[in-house]
């Protein structure tokens, strides 16, 4: 749908978008190479791209946060900008205590680093601001920002307070911005379901689910995954909590069959792998092994038992998963009373005209044997 200029346009520069009719569409960043070719910034016409419009829109997104959603009430840590839902396509801020990081996922806003880091540190102060691009991302937008990691570099941790959580935040080797923000309110709810219950958390990254659940009085909590560098993060941060969680460095499919060989259940089981289809071509897959490591996570509950079951696969919608886990209940001889079904955090949100926003799922039911 998109008729490239006919001379070389750099990746990330800003362009103006006309209908066939040359009428005014919007004004974003450009990539002559991606299949997302345009990043539309602004419908508006008389709305120039400059230091106004990102102090605006940064301006907005602390609102919603702290004003609306009243999240510092609860926590230090919330994402302050969630790309197209606060109109910046391709830009990513979580705020992690008083740190600041920031995930440039376009060219475009390599000549306004400057712009935005004095914003933030405006509406921040005393904040640190740092920038953590993605290697890949670089790589796909064929631009180097070597300069902004040097020139903003993280500190090495920082440790966030969520609810009754503390956590401590590697900067240097977590996914992401380096913390999943948007189960927040998840991780609060598996707190407060697990009083007396023994808990297992697979695919647990760095602690935050297997911790609420002691901190929320769970009997025993088993916690599972494949990163090491990610368990010695979990370990110290059930230390700072001061809370007993066994640490397991195993594949999650063979702890749960491991599990079944020796006949042993959980009253609680959570399930949250990482994003399993980033393409649509791996959509089949992805439904085979969200159907496969639930279907698992069934057999080793007790009846009534609790699975709390996540998908953050943008690709595959609300209706296909919880079929996938109808199916794999069955399979495994058992019904789902599903009694919650949400999504990521409010500061995470959706837009109307960006419905594909709506990516995480988190199922809370109870399991009917």
């Amino acid at each position: 749908m998109v008729k490239h200029p006919k001379g070389r346009v750099s990746p990330g520069s800003l362009v103006e978008v006309y209908s066939r009719e040359g009428n005014f569409i919007g004004r974003g960043f450009y990539h002559p190479a991606r299949i997302l070719s345009i990043r539309i910034l602004t419908f508006n016409p008389k709305e120039p791209i400059n230091e106004e419009f990102f102090r605006n829109r940064l301006s907005a997104a602390k609102v919603l946060r702290e004003q609306v959603l009243r999240i510092p009430e609860a926590s230090d840590s919330y994402r302050l900008v969630h790309g197209e839902a606060d109109g910046l396509s391709g830009l990513v801020v979580d705020k992690y205590s008083n740190v600041l990081i920031v995930e440039p996922l376009s060219a475009g806003y390599l000549p306004f680093a400057d712009t935005i880091v004095e914003t933030l540190k405006n509406l921040y102060p005393g904040s640190q601001v740092v920038f953590r691009p993605d290697e890949k991302i670089e790589q796909q937008e064929g631009v180097d920002f070597t300069s902004l990691r040097r020139r903003f570099p993280p500190p090495r941790t920082v440790r966030i307070r969520e609810n009754k959580l503390a956590m401590e935040i590697s900067l240097e080797t977590g996914h992401k911005t380096g913390y999943f923000l948007d189960q927040r309110e998840n991780r609060l709810s598996v707190s407060q379901l697990s009083e007396g219950k023994e808990v297992w958390d697979l695919f647990c990254y760095t602690g935050g689910f297997g911790i609420s659940a002691a901190l929320g009085g769970a009997s025993k909590v088993i916690s599972v995954d494949l990163d090491e560098k990610a368990l010695t993060t979990a370990r110290r941060n059930a230390d700072i909590n001061g809370v007993t969680v066994e640490y397991v460095h195993e594949d999650c499919f063979d702890f749960l069959r491991n599990r079944e060989r020796e006949g042993r259940q959980a009253d609680l089981i959570i399930v949250d792998p990482a994003k399993l289809a980033a393409v649509r071509e791996e959509i089949p897959r992805a439904l085979k092994t969200y159907s496969d490591i639930n279907r698992l996570a069934i057999d080793r509950l007790r009846p009534n038992g609790i699975l709390v079951s996540c998908s953050c696969s943008g690709l595959i919608g609300e209706p296909q998963f919880l079929s996938v886990l109808a199916n794999a209940a069955r399979e495994s001889g058992a019904e789902l009373q599903m009694f919650r079904i949400t999504g990521a955090a409010p500061d995470h949100p959706i837009r109307t005209d960006f419905p594909e926003g709506r990516y995480l799922k988190a199922v809370f039911a109870r399991v009917l044997k």
